[in-house]
């Protein structure tokens, strides 16, 4: 079976599942690649990874807050420039909240995004030394 391509992407499904009679983990890709990544992000609380502490949402860190006009909106804002910056394949449009259960506790972020069409490119330079470092020349 030949190997899936795509342009937005191929990971795990979240939650991982495994494909019993292939012995492979079920993976996915493009659009549904892109929502799990962002639920990923969502449930995950800033400074949780260990190797990534700056990778998840500030979310949690305001559960105790007023849940004022303005503490939402700040919230709104910074999910909307935090998915910028964690997932660079959608632009977000807006970031929106739903407060009607809020006496009960709840509160409903909703996240309006487009997937994007092009394909952006970047760079990364990371300094790997071949030599060691006993080895330099003087």
């Amino acid at each position: 079976m030949a190997e899936e391509k795509s342009f937005l992407g191929r990971g795990w499904g979240f939650p991982v599942t495994f494909n019993s009679e292939l012995g492979k983990v079920n993976m996915v890709s493009d659009a549904l690649d892109i929502k799990q990544s962002l639920e990923i992000y969502l449930n995950t609380k800033r400074g949780e990874r260990l190797l990534r502490l700056n990778y998840g949402t500030v979310l949690q860190d305001h559960v105790y807050d007023m849940a004022g006009t303005d503490n939402l909106n700040y919230l709104c804002e910074r999910l909307k420039n935090d998915l910028r910056i964690y997932e660079p394949r959608i632009m977000v449009h807006h970031v929106d909240v739903d407060d009607d259960r809020i006496n009960e506790g709840l509160v409903h972020f909703k996240v309006e995004y487009e997937i994007q069409a092009s394909n952006v490119r970047d760079n990364i330079v990371y300094p790997f030394y071949i030599l060691e470092g006993t080895n330099i020349p003087e």
